[in-house]
């Protein structure tokens, strides 16, 4: 047994349905289960939360492995009235298999391919655009070639932890617009020493296209544009690590702008 969790407003803010067993349901609602234990289902489920307009176009903002913390400023500035703007949490509540595991990476793109059909089978004029952070990179990136009816305008890769080797081809495909990509070699524990220790999205051992970007003359510079890390982003609050991009500053004034609502 189960029930859904419908969607409920707080403030400009909409959290969606999320799948949860009845009990846990039940214990949440008396207060027995912790929070903790809530968002666990919610990254199991897909939960989204952000803002929701009016219009058809949407922006899906797709998290790190550890879920959706720290996305408020860059809901804030991308938010308009004429579009939504959807976080999404993916994975396993087992973080440390979100950055490598194969069968936790095939639903989380299943499950974000799916959304975008559903939005664009909702709102077939709307404009699509996607954000993928960290991990959620590698999640935009292999959704996009399971897509069979949408398309995409923008894509804006921050810190992506793929590997530079990773095949951006087919994911350009589904791209009507630009890539851009964001990449800092300040971010030297999580996107270099972690990753080639570990691996990377794609089970690479290497440093991450988030430190030092994909191949320069790999893919036409218009089409893929790629952005250094700028240290007169530091004032912005971006220091250069793997959160800095989540910088109110920085978020409204380098990644607002390059997805202008219509």
């Amino acid at each position: 047994m189960g029930r859904q969790m419908k969607a409920r407003r707080h403030g400009g803010t909409e959290i969606r349905r999320a799948w949860i067993p009845y009990g846990l349901a039940a214990s949440c609602h008396r207060g027995v289960i912790p929070t903790c234990l809530l968002l666990l289902v919610c990254l199991l489920s897909g939960c989204t939360t952000g803002s929701n307009g009016t219009g058809s176009d949407a922006i899906f903002i797709v998290t790190g492995v550890g879920g959706n913390s720290g996305y408020g400023p860059m809901i804030n500035a991308l938010s308009h009235p004429s579009r939504s703007v959807q976080v999404i949490a993916w994975g396993s509540p087992i973080v440390t298999m979100n950055f490598s595991d194969e069968s936790v990476h095939n639903d989380a793109e299943k499950m974000l391919a799916k959304r975008i059909e559903q939005w664009h089978t909702d709102h077939p004029n709307g404009q699509i655009d996607l954000i993928g952070h960290s991990g959620g990179s590698g999640v935009v990136l292999g959704s996009l070639p399971r897509l069979e009816q949408a398309r995409i305008d923008h894509v804006i890769l921050l810190e992506p932890s793929v590997s530079p080797s990773y095949d951006l081809s087919p994911a350009l495909e589904r791209i009507d617009g630009k890539l851009h990509v964001f990449f800092s070699d300040r971010d030297d524990f999580f996107l270099d020493w972690r990753t080639s220790n570990f691996g990377t999205y794609d089970r690479v051992k290497s440093k991450a296209a988030g430190n030092e970007g994909f191949p320069v003359g790999k893919y036409p510079p218009e089409k893929v544009i790629q952005h250094s890390y700028d240290p007169k982003w530091e004032v912005l609050g971006n220091d250069g690590g793997h959160y800095g991009v989540q910088a109110d500053a920085f978020c409204r004034q380098v990644i607002a702008p390059l997805l202008p609502a219509r």
